[in-house]
C-alpha cells in the first residue's frame, strides 16, 4: 500500500489536476470523507483484494486478474484479465506518488504497471533475477504484496511474496525495470504488507508477526517487531521512519513511534489492510468491518453495509473529491463520500491563423476552464482563433472529436497534459470501395496512387477515388500470387512480393515494373516486403515462409543484393517494416521480433518472451514504440525495453501500420482495431471478408484489403 512521505497530501506536491486549477488553489491537506458507507455496483464477478488512489480516483484489483477504476459515472473495466490475460489473480495495488501509473501484482509472478494518463498497459511479469552463479531465474511464484515510491518514469517498486522473499526494482530511462537480488527478511514466512515512505525506505510485515524496516532500498531488512508470537499481520502502512500502521488476524492495530509499539484492541474480527495519510488513517478487515483512527490516535469501528471480508482499504489522499473506498470478497465494493471531481482535461492550441471549429462528444461530464465555448450535455463545440487555446475539464471518456472547419494538422491536442494525435479521438467510419477483383488481395501500398496486390499476380491502382486494375496476370507474366506490397517514403515507388520468388519494382509517374524476381536464384514465396528512403535510394528488406530474409540496396537502375539470412531459427516471416532508414523490423510465426540497424544485413531478437502466438505483422512509429500482431488478436507493443500484450480482439490480426501514437490493425472475419486514447478498440466494418493489410496514405485515407476483393477506405481529416 503507498502512502505519503509527510502529513501533507502526497498529491499536493504535484502538478495540479485540472479541478485544481479550476479553483487556483491546491489544498494542503487532503479531503477525507464523512458520512455514511454505501455500497457500490462493480462490473466484475470476481472477488476484490486491493484498492488504491490514481490520479482519477480509487482503482481495485481482484481475482481473475481484473483491474476497475471510478470514474464520475462509476466504476469501470480497466482490465479483465490481468497484464498477461491469463487471468491469474492480483493480490495488491500501488500508484506511483503522481498518481500516473497502477501497480500491480498476483499470482504466478505477475506484476503490471497501467499507464492511468495514457490507458498504457506494461508487463513485467516473472522478473528475471540473477543468480550467484550468474544464471537467470524467473521469478513466477505468488507475489502477495507490493508499494511504489516516486513518481512515474522514476519508481522504484519493491514486491513480496509467498516464501518471504522481497524484491526491489527501479524504473530505467528506457521504460524496463532494473531489479535487484531476492532477500529474505526474516525466516521465510509469508510478507503480507509492504510500505514504502519515502524512495529507498519503508517496511514489510509477515504472518509470524514481525515487521521489518529497510532504508537502503530493500538491500538489507532489519527486525523493529512487534514480537508477538500470535499475531498474524496481514498489512501495514507508514507515514515516517517514525510513523507506521500494522494491523492482524487477532483483532488488533498496532501503532509504531519508531521506538516501540502499542497495541490497540479494535474488536474480534481480523484486519486485513491498513491505509495512512498523516494523521488519518482507515483500516478494515473480517465481516464488512472499517476502523478509522482518531485525532487521539486511537481507533474505532464504523458502521458499513457490507458482510464481506473488506480486503482493501484506501482514503482519499488526493487534493480532489473522491471518495474513501473499501473493497472485498463477493465482490464487494463501499464508499464514503462522493466522486464529484473533473480531474481529467483536454486541450486545444491553434499554430496558425486560420480559424478552426471543432466539436468534442464527452460521455460524463465537462465545463470550460478557459474557452469561450458552448458544453451542453457532453458535447462541446467552439472556435480557435489563431494563436488561441481552450481548455476543458472533463470526466468519463472522450468518443469523438472533429474539426468541422479548419486545417486539422495545425491543431494541437492533449488530454491530461500528455500530447496526443487527435484521430486517436475520433470516431471515424469504414466504407467499401468498388473492388474490380473478387480474388483475395494480400497487401497494399501507400504510394502516391495508392496499389494493392493479390491472387493471381493482380495489380490495383487507386487514382479519383476509383480502382483499377494495371495488371491482372502478375508484373513479371506468370500470375503467382502476390502477398505484399509497400512503398518508398516518398510514395514515388512501390515495391511487391509473392510467391515463385516474385519480385517487382512499380514506377507510379511512369505507370511502368520493373521484374527482379527470383535474387540469387530465391524462387521460394516471399511473405512481406519492406521499404526504407526515397525513390532511387530505397532500402529493401524481403522475408519468406522458410525464415530467410534478403536485403538489398535500389540506385535507380539496378538492385545491389546482400546475403539472405535467417534472424530465427526458419520459421516463417509474415511482417516486416522500416523505421527509418538503417532500422528495420521482422516478425515470424514463432512469436519472435528482430530488429536490424544496418538494414537488414544483421539482426537480434528483440522479444517477444513468453507471447506463445504467431505474430503476422509489424509496425513502428519510434524505436520505443514498435507494434506487432498476433495470431490471437493481440496487439504487442515494444517500449524500448519491455513487450506489452493487449489482448484487442477475438479474431487473428494479420496486418498494421502505425502513425505517430496512432494506429490501425486488421484481420480475420472484418475485423478492425484502432489505437485510441483508452486503448486498442474494434471497429465496426461493413464486411465479415478476413482483412490481410492495412496502409495510411499522405493525403489522410486509411485502406484495407482482403479475401474477395475486399477493399475498405475511411477518411483521417
Amino acid at each position: 500500500m503507498n502512502v505519503p512521505s509527510t502529513e501533507q497530501s502526497r498529491r499536493t506536491v504535484l502538478k495540479m489536476t485540472v479541478a485544481g486549477a479550476l479553483a487556483g488553489t491546491v489544498p494542503s491537506t487532503s479531503l477525507a470523507q464523512e458520512g455514511d458507507w454505501t455500497e457500490t455496483d462493480v462490473p466484475t464477478e470476481s472477488g476484490l483484494a486491493s484498492a488504491a488512489n490514481s490520479l482519477f480516483g480509487p482503482v481495485a484489483v481482484g481475482d481473475g486478474g481484473t483491474l476497475i477504476s471510478r470514474t464520475i459515472a462509476g466504476w469501470e473495466t480497466l482490465l479483465e484479465t490481468g497484464p498477461t490475460t491469463e487471468s491469474n489473480p492480483l493480490n495488491d495495488a500501488a500508484v506511483t506518488d503522481d498518481g500516473e501509473h497502477v501497480w500491480f501484482a498476483g499470482g504466478s509472478g505477475v506484476i503490471g504497471q497501467y499507464d492511468i494518463v495514457e490507458h498504457e498497459l506494461t508487463d513485467y511479469s516473472a522478473p528475471g533475477v540473477e543468480e550467484e552463479d550468474g544464471s537467470i531465474n524467473e521469478m513466477t511464484s505468488t507475489w502477495e504484496a507490493l508499494d511504489v515510491a516516486g513518481d512515474a518514469g522514476e519508481e522504484q517498486v519493491v514486491l513480496a511474496n509467498g516464501s518471504g522473499e522481497v524484491l526491489a526494482g527501479e524504473k530505467t530511462a528506457e521504460g524496463g525495470m532494473d531489479w535487484g537480488t531476492v532477500v529474505e527478511p526474516g525466516s521465510g514466512t509469508t510478507i503480507t504488507g509492504v510500505s514504502l515512505y519515502e524512495v529507498g525506505s519503508g517496511f514489510v510485515c509477515d504472518t509470524e508477526g514481525a515487521v521489518y524496516e529497510t532504508k537502503d532500498g530493500g538491500e538489507s531488512w532489519t527486525e523493529i517487531g512487534i514480537y508477538a508470537d500470535d499475531t498474524a499481520l496481514q498489512d501495514v502502512s507508514a507515514v515516517a521512519g517514525d510513523d507506521a500502521t500494522t494491523v492482524g488476524e487477532s483483532g488488533s492495530v498496532f501503532e509504531y513511534n519508531g521506538v516501540g509499539w502499542e497495541e490497540i484492541d479494535v474488536g474480534e474480527e481480523a484486519v486485513l489492510a491498513v491505509f495512512r495519510d498523516g494523521q488519518e488513517g482507515l483500516a478494515a478487515g473480517g465481516s464488512g468491518f472499517v476502523y478509522e483512527r482518531t485525532e487521539e490516535d486511537d481507533w474505532e469501528q464504523l458502521e458499513t453495509p457490507a458482510e464481506s471480508d473488506l480486503r482493501g482499504v484506501t482514503l482519499n489522499d488526493t487534493d480532489q473529491e473522491f471518495p474513501d473506498v473499501a473493497v472485498g470478497a463477493g465482490p464487494t465494493a463501499i464508499e464514503r463520500g462522493e466522486y464529484v471531481a473533473l480531474p481529467q482535461s483536454i486541450t486545444l492550441s491553434n499554430d496558425v491563423s486560420a480559424t478552426i471549429e471543432y466539436r468534442i462528444e464527452i460521455e460524463g461530464e465537462a465545463e470550460a476552464v478557459d474557452a469561450d465555448a458552448d458544453v451542453e450535455d457532453g458535447t462541446v463545440t467552439g472556435a480557435l482563433e489563431g494563436g488561441d487555446t481552450h481548455e476543458f475539464a472533463f470526466d468519463g471518456r472522450i468518443v469523438d472529436f472533429e474539426v468541422t472547419q479548419g486545417p486539422l494538422p495545425q491543431l494541437t491536442v492533449e488530454v491530461n497534459g500528455v500530447e496526443v494525435t487527435p484521430l486517436r479521438l475520433a470516431d471515424l467510419s469504414w466504407r467499401a470501395a468498388d473492388s474490380p477483383v473478387g480474388s483475395v488481395l494480400g497487401g497494399v501500398a501507400a504510394t502516391s496512387a495508392p496499389i494493392a496486390v493479390g491472387e493471381g499476380g493482380v495489380v490495383l491502382r487507386r487514382e479519383d477515388d476509383t480502382w483499377f486494375a494495371i495488371e491482372d496476370d502478375g508484373p513479371t507474366g506468370n500470375s503467382s500470387a502476390l502477398l505484399d506490397a509497400a512503398a518508398t517514403d516518398d510514395g514515388e515507388a512501390g515495391w511487391i512480393a509473392g510467391s515463385s520468388g516474385v519480385i517487382a519494382r512499380y514506377d507510379v509517374e511512369a505507370d511502368e515494373f520493373e521484374d527482379y524476381s527470383a535474387p540469387m536464384e530465391m524462387t521460394s514465396t516471399w511473405e512481406a516486403v519492406a521499404v526504407g528512403g526515397d525513390a532511387d535510394e530505397e532500402r529493401l528488406v524481403f522475408a519468406n515462409g522458410s525464415g530467410e530474409v534478403l536485403s538489398g540496396r535500389y540506385d535507380g537502375e539496378t538492385v545491389e543484393w546482400g546475403e539472405a539470412v535467417k534472424p530465427g531459427g526458419g520459421s516463417s516471416v509474415g511482417g516486416a517494416a522500416f523505421l527509418d532508414e538503417s532500422t528495420v523490423y521482422v516478425t515470424d510465426t514463432n512469436s519472435m521480433v528482430y530488429r536490424s540497424d544496418d538494414g537488414g544485413e544483421r539482426w537480434e531478437s528483440i522479444g517477444v518472451d513468453g507471447a506463445s502466438v504467431a505474430l503476422y505483422d509489424v509496425a513502428a512509429s519510434a524505436e520505443d514504440d514498435v507494434s506487432a500482431t498476433g495470431g490471437d488478436g493481440s496487439v504487442f507493443r515494444y517500449n524500448g525495453a519491455v513487450w506489452t500484450k493487449n489482448d484487442a480482439g477475438e479474431e487473428s490480426l494479420f496486418g498494421i501500420d502505425r502513425d505517430l501514437d496512432y494506429g490501425i490493425a486488421v484481420g480475420g472475419s472484418g475485423s478492425a482495431l484502432t489505437r485510441r486514447l483508452y486503448r486498442w478498440e474494434e471497429d465496426e466494418t461493413p464486411t465479415d471478408a478476413t482483412l490481410q493489410d492495412v496502409v495510411f496514405t499522405d493525403d489522410f485515407l486509411e485502406i484495407a484489403v482482403g479475401e474477395d476483393g475486399t477493399i475498405l477506405e475511411r477518411d483521417r481529416d
